[in-house]
């Protein structure tokens, strides 16, 4: 019962805040949507469940999961932002010193400091064993040498969570370390990569001879393998893309009726089959907020989460693009009758690739879950 309270009392606060804030629909430019974010944070819905003296709210796990579920409902847009508070900020406020909690976090949720993250590289993508990007102590600096590949808002971030390898040394992962650079620092090129969908929403950096302090070391060296996992657990999990489906569903069903196909006994049974699957991944989210409630950690779990997820996501856009028919292949056209299906599919490609590829997740919940031999 007190437990039933308290979401409807931050529900209904949340609700009437966000009416009176949201950005018009549509309206997705960096200005505004880090000028949204400092909105956000103002009123303290970002990192509310962080430390106060680090800028968050210092409220329960529970109360942000009800914060994160009511912006999802109202289909508010991620704040510019997003990446570093999703994994960058938990992960300095885990294995930070207490300089850089100071330096970084606050900034980070303002909205004043945007960061990219740095994993992937040619030849290391989910494999992350083969980094090869090298940072190589210097008296009392970094010199990094390397390339990574679909950093996200690469080109509109000030800072990058970079994974590198610090030591060829004994076992591949026990090399890794992270460090926290600056994207402005000399010797850094920024690429951006035009994605199918037109918009450039990655971008390759090339790094070349770029000094930074020894300071910039997050953890301990040989520690960055154990910080990017800890990241991506926040990143392939949460309770509000459960809602996100649901969105997806109505607007499935809408675009389903507009062009005629509820009648359709296939047509029904396949969005049946998105339902259940919907439905699955509610639960799927609230054993997730368990376990944070919890503190168990569990990468497994999330692991099979994001594999489930991704995988869901291209079944949506998919099914939205066939009901519209010839009108599907209409990128953003008006005529299609829901112009937002075929770029949603366009963009969804990428969703299995990014976070880990959903072989690398499906490996994870074989052997770590269920318990197979590898092969």
């Amino acid at each position: 019962m007190k437990s039933a309270k308290l979401r409807s009392r931050i529900n209904l606060r949340v609700r009437e805040w966000i009416a009176e804030n949201k950005p018009e629909a549509g309206d997705r430019e960096p200005g505004e949507l880090r000028a949204w974010q400092k909105r956000l944070h103002a009123a303290g819905f970002l990192g509310a469940a962080w430390p106060k003296e680090h800028g968050g709210a210092g409220l329960s796990n529970m109360e942000q999961a009800i914060l994160n579920e009511e912006l999802a409902q109202a289909k508010a847009p991620a704040p510019l932002g997003s990446m570093g508070i999703s994994w960058v900020g938990p992960a300095i406020l885990k294995f930070g010193t207490e300089e850089q909690k100071q330096r970084f976090v606050a900034p980070l949720l303002a909205g004043d400091d945007i960061w990219a993250t740095g994993y992937s590289e040619p030849n290391a993508g989910s494999d992350m064993y083969n980094t090869q990007t090298r940072a190589v102590r210097d008296g009392d600096e970094y010199v990094i040498n390397g390339q990574k590949v679909w950093c996200s808002l690469a080109h509109l971030s000030n800072w990058c969570f970079l994974l590198v390898r610090t030591s060829t040394e004994g076992h591949k992962v026990a090399g890794l370390s992270l460090l926290l650079i600056p994207m402005d620092a000399p010797g850094i090129e920024i690429r951006p990569t035009k994605m199918i969908t037109g918009e450039s929403e990655f971008s390759e950096v090339f790094m070349n001879d770029v000094r930074v302090p020894a300071g910039s070391l997050l953890g301990a060296e040989g520690q960055g393998y154990e910080i990017v996992s800890s990241a991506l657990i926040n990143e392939r999990s949460g309770i509000a893309s459960g809602i996100r489906f649901e969105r997806s569903l109505e607007k499935l069903i809408a675009t389903a009726r507009n062009f005629g196909l509820t009648s359709d006994p296939v047509w029904r049974q396949r969005i049946a089959d998105l339902a259940i699957k919907t439905k699955v991944m509610n639960a799927f989210g609230l054993r997730v907020l368990s376990d944070q409630i919890h503190q168990r950690f569990n990468p497994h779990t999330s692991a099979a989460m994001k594999c489930i997820a991704t995988n869901l996501t291209q079944a949506f856009s998919e099914a939205g693009v066939e009901a519209q028919g010839p009108y599907g292949g209409l990128f953003g056209a008006e005529e299609s009758g829901d112009g937002s299906w075929p770029a949603r599919f366009l963009y969804d490609r990428s969703m299995t690739i990014a976070g880990g590829t959903s072989e690398i997740q499906r490996n994870i919940a074989a052997e770590r879950i269920l318990g197979l031999p590898r092969r």
